[in-house]
């Protein structure tokens, strides 16, 4: 039924009293736009960004706040993380665990500022810009487009200091964060694309290894068949051996394989036939289990079908 104008004003009014409550601008930024930002010890909101948000952790971020802290990843994980799910995606991840005080402030901050500054995550360098794991992509022009976040709080938004997206990004390190996360970046994204498609457990399973356990990834490859299941150059394998950045790009390419087929992983034809022995043996014992049932089924009189199918009628 259409609206009438009394209707139509009331419904547009509360979209803009909506839009004036969010905090997220609604524009779409271009890596050259630009905006003014700056933030520093002593302006009146320090740290008050820095309570009551959710943090994604990628890849990259536990790499180097696990690595900060002198932790393995299992005990950064159960200490400093919880488990979540991407926006949109059912692909699980963790967040960051805040302090369980009333702002929900961040275990890492304290009224002199950043205490892993360094080493800070993602979202946090990207601010007051989308975090990455949020940005949309045109496929026409090829461009990426981010968002602009403003909240009430923030007097960054006054000061005179102008950067373009891509400035910023680069003061900030972002830009280092999005290139070794790439291909972790370009599997969420395709999933966002598809909406709430189902993945095998097998592929989430996969995806929560990789993207948050490098440790148990390294078991993976070098502790299984995995070495022998692709073709891998030795100088790659003494490479992701030898140097845990490298292993981690190694990961994140991996998992674009695996779960879309993007990249240059062969597999062998060992591996390759191996699958096919698998699979036509899975297909044999499949058959032979419908031709038992259906000889059994063919054994049995009108009689015995009938009285059988009451039984379960009478046990639903």
């Amino acid at each position: 039924m259409a609206l009438d104008e009394k209707e139509f004003k009331k419904k547009m009014e509360e979209v803009k009293g909506k839009l004036q409550k969010s905090v997220i601008v609604p524009e779409q930024l271009t890596r050259k736009d630009k905006m003014k930002f700056r933030c520093y010890p002593g302006i009146g909101c320090f740290t008050k960004c820095c309570s009551g948000i959710r943090i994604n952790l990628t890849p990259y971020d536990i790499f180097r706040l696990k690595n900060r802290l002198g932790m393995s990843y299992h005990d950064f994980l159960m200490q400093h993380t919880v488990p979540r799910s991407i926006d949109g995606t059912p692909l699980p991840i963790v967040v960051l665990k805040m302090n369980d005080d009333k702002e929900k402030s961040c275990p890492f901050v304290t009224p002199g500022g950043c205490t892993i500054y360094s080493d800070r995550p993602v979202t946090c360098r990207y601010y007051p810009i989308g975090m990455a794991i949020m940005k949309k992509h045109d496929k026409k022009t090829g461009e990426d487009f981010f968002i602009k976040i403003k909240e009430d709080h923030c007097l960054g938004h006054n000061e005179d200091k102008e950067w373009t997206i891509d400035e910023w990004r680069a003061d900030q390190e972002s830009d280092l964060y999005d290139e070794v996360n790439s291909d972790w970046l370009e599997v969420v994204l395709k999933a966002k694309s598809l909406g709430m498609v189902e993945f095998s457990q097998k592929s989430l399973d996969l995806f929560f290894m990789v993207s948050s356990n490098l440790d148990m990834f390294r078991d993976f490859v070098f502790n299984s068949n995995f070495l022998n299941a692709y073709e891998i150059e030795p100088d790659v394998v003494a490479k992701i051996k030898g140097d845990e950045l490298e292993l981690l790009k190694f990961s994140l390419k991996w998992l674009r394989f695996t779960m879309f087929g993007e990249g240059d992983f062969k597999v062998s034809d060992e591996a390759r036939q191996k699958a096919r022995e698998r699979q036509m043996a899975v297909s044999k014992a499949s058959m032979k289990e419908r031709e038992k049932r259906e000889k059994e089924l063919l054994s049995k009189t009108p009689e015995q079908i009938l009285k059988e199918a009451d039984t379960e009628t009478e046990k639903d």
